[in-house]
């Protein structure tokens, strides 16, 4: 199974792809969809609906997993990144892949052992799992640190599903 895990933000957009084949999970490709705070918010989410849409036909997932939104403080960035995570949604879904979606206590649970671990203990966690996959010369160390919940929320579909014992 390739899973497709993003992490929405209107930003920066992590996304990483693994192939599961029964307890066995490789990375295939991560990276980021980033927009520039100086443009317009209908070319930011045009550019994000753009790019996932290119990432789907190339890569060709079984499934599009996404990180659901955590209202915190910030109503402004809350509404922002649903928009950014709606125009993802619309390219999945006009690629016919399958949506599903985590809870962020769901996904560090699942990585990291404890519901409320904070991004750095996620991005031990998946260092530790998936070892030297992650590490790549072609990629900056943010380019990984923006990516790495986008690996742990398709690893947390991949465990959920039964094909992935960590």
């Amino acid at each position: 199974m390739r899973i497709l895990g993003i992490d929405p933000g209107t930003a920066t957009t992590g996304w990483g792809l693994i192939d599961v084949t029964g307890n066995q999970s490789l990375v295939d490709s991560w990276g980021l969809i980033e927009t520039s705070k100086d443009s317009s918010v209908e070319n930011r989410l045009e550019k994000i609906y753009k790019e996932t849409s290119d990432i789907l036909k190339r890569l060709s997932p079984d499934v599009f997993v996404f990180e659901k939104i955590f209202f915190a403080t910030n109503a402004k960035t809350v509404i922002a990144v649903g928009q950014a995570q709606g125009v993802m949604l619309l390219a999945a879904s006009k690629a016919k892949t399958k949506i599903e979606s985590y809870a962020p206590g769901t996904i560090k649970k699942m990585i990291t052992g404890n519901g409320r671990a904070n991004k750095k203990e996620v991005q031990q966690a998946i260092r530790k799992i998936l070892g030297n996959q992650v590490k790549s010369k072609a990629h900056k160390k943010t380019h990984f640190d923006n990516a790495a919940d986008a690996l742990a929320i398709a690893l947390t579909h991949a465990m959920k599903e039964g094909e992935k014992d960590v």
